[in-house]
């Protein structure tokens, strides 16, 4: 099926295992402090807190972590280094929740998730563009595409597996099993990175490694001197973006809409629907909620594998993204018919369940009809020297306004209703199809 030569690569198949172990971990992690943040307060502010905290200190973060990873030739040190340092964090963060939760202070245990959540982010900040960055050394141009389904069969296992054992363990246990489990992930997955070896990258002739040549700091505050340098390649990566990648920038706005319109319903939105809003006489909503998001990860699982043997040698990067925005476009339509029918009692529960969860399905197909080209794209026309610091722009730009757009949607939800995120979502998604089928340098992308 798999005729690629990375998939027989060592130090490929340590960064897949590797990556896989520690999502598994933060999928199962993920699920369940949704879940206890809500059975804590009742509000859905609570959840956007927690995802603004992440994504503020990401985005304050990022931009200066990139411009130091993409310097450090040893950015598989960068890798299982932070991993390590985030499953130390994670057992801390156990052990203080179970203490706190035994004495009954609520305060002290969301004080404490908040808190200890930085420090995670933070290592977060320097994994991130190392992990990307490592990719296109370790696979050839030509094979990205596939590489890039595979990791999002990845992450559609994790989903699958997480959700699974977190929905049964957190009813069974709570959350401070969940969070140990994770911790331990992360220790397993640092151990599989620190065996990933190799003396040529794979795209070598693409490589400046005068960028991993010691600097001269000529000035007398070493302090000045880092901040300069900072400014300098985020400015040089902005304009990398807007003028000399034009396809890159379309892709920026597609970030910005999906994580400020899009991202807050599915984060905040669903899991308040359906574990607050809606009532269901039949099923538990943790189950539908794991349930949900199974299917979404079997889609994903299908597709990745669809893409990875077949459509990603076939089709061009951007019909790929064009067919993924018109079933976007259908399926967002399918979402608010089943839920405001359910809602008024236009449908019954498992009519509504049956409709809901096949979306899902359908759009955990079309998710993967997008990732993957998506993330190709910036391997393929990405200089491998600024890889690490355009990725993190690219995250940022989103990512100034998502904390702000998900604690609004928190508050939004709590005081209006849920159906401002909803119509939120349906314009982002109207948004995203107009750019993939009218913004010219889309078609670059092949």
């Amino acid at each position: 099926m798999f005729k690629q030569q990375f998939i027989k690569d060592k130090n490929f198949l340590l960064l897949f295992f590797g990556t896989l172990v520690s999502g598994i971990g933060s999928r199962i992690y993920g699920f369940g402090i949704s879940l206890f943040l809500l059975d804590l307060t009742g509000l859905a502010t609570s959840m956007a807190t927690y995802v603004s905290i992440w994504t503020f200190v990401m985005f304050a973060l990022s931009p200066i972590a990139a411009t130091f990873t993409d310097r450090w030739q040893k950015k598989v040190k960068v890798l299982y280094v932070t991993d390590y340092g985030r499953g130390i964090v994670y057992l801390i963060t156990g052990a203080c929740v179970y203490y706190f939760t035994s004495i009954g202070n609520t305060n002290l245990v969301l004080t404490t998730i908040y808190v200890l959540l930085v420090f995670i982010a933070v290592q977060t900040a320097f994994f991130s563009p190392a992990s990307s960055a490592l990719l296109p050394q370790l696979v050839h141009e030509d094979e990205l595409v596939s590489a890039s389904s595979l990791f999002q069969l990845t992450r559609s296992i994790q989903n699958i597996a997480g959700l699974a054992l977190g929905a049964f363990l957190y009813a069974s246990f709570g959350i401070v099993i969940l969070i140990l489990i994770n911790a331990v992930s992360f220790i397993l997955s640092a151990i599989s990175e620190m065996f990933i070896k190799f003396e040529t990258a794979k795209n070598q002739e693409r490589l400046n490694h005068s960028a991993y040549k010691a600097e001269e700091i000529t000035s007398k505050s070493k302090t000045k001197h880092y901040l300069r340098r900072i400014f300098t390649d985020l400015k040089e990566a902005t304009i990398y973006i807007f003028r000399d990648a034009k396809p890159i920038a379309a892709i920026v706005f597609i970030i910005i809409i999906s994580l400020t319109l899009v991202e807050p319903y599915f984060t905040v939105g669903v899991p308040y629907i359906i574990k607050e809003y809606l009532t269901f006489e039949n099923f538990r909503p943790d189950y539908i909620l794991a349930t949900t998001e199974s299917v979404v990860s079997i889609g994903m699982i299908i597709m990745s594998l669809i893409v990875a043997a077949y459509l990603g040698a076939k089709l061009k990067i951007h019909q790929l993204l064009k067919i993924a925005g018109v079933i976007y476009i259908l399926i967002v339509a399918v979402y608010y018919t089943a839920i405001r029918s359910f809602d008024y009692n236009l449908i019954e529960e498992n009519t509504f369940l049956v409709l809901f969860i096949g979306t899902n399905f359908i759009a955990g197909m079309t998710s993967a009809l997008i990732n993957a080209p998506l993330n190709a794209s910036i391997s393929k026309f990405v200089d491998p020297n600024k890889i690490g610091k355009v990725v993190t722009m690219m995250d940022s730009f989103g990512g100034i306004l998502m904390p702000f757009a998900i604690l609004l949607s928190g508050l939004l939800i709590d005081t209006v209703s849920v159906y401002v995120v909803m119509y939120t979502m349906i314009i982002g998604i109207l948004l995203l199809s107009l750019i993939v089928f009218k913004n010219k340098h889309i078609k670059e992308l092949k």
